[in-house]
């Protein structure tokens, strides 16, 4: 439906956790069919539920089952240039979960 909109300035914010958070699928084969519509991402991680019909949990950046590898090798290979952007939504410790985020990200 994006293409019907004609609309250069509307776009996809895509999340790689939430494709997890609500058992969607695969989110690398997700981000390369929205590829087209990409104007940004959020670098959020979750695991997948284990019961049919719950949300999976939000867990920090590289503790989860988001491929790290395979999501930003997949924005290299389709040319990606825009904004990449640190969330995390839940725990106590959201600031101290953000830096590690930053430190794992470095090291990939």
């Amino acid at each position: 439906f994006l293409e019907k909109l004609d609309r250069p300035t509307v776009g996809v914010n895509f999340d790689p956790a939430n494709m997890l958070l609500y058992d969607k699928g695969d989110p690398i084969k997700a981000l390369e069919t929205l590829a087209p519509f990409l104007k940004q991402c959020h670098i959020k991680d979750a695991t997948k539920t284990k019961e049919p019909g719950m949300w999976g949990s939000e867990v920090p950046v590289g503790k989860g089952e988001v491929d790290w590898h395979a999501f930003f090798s997949s924005l290299n290979k389709l040319g990606y240039t825009g904004d990449c952007c640190i969330e995390r939504e839940a725990d106590d410790q959201r600031v101290t979960d953000i830096r590690e985020a930053c430190k794992f990200l470095a090291n990939l």
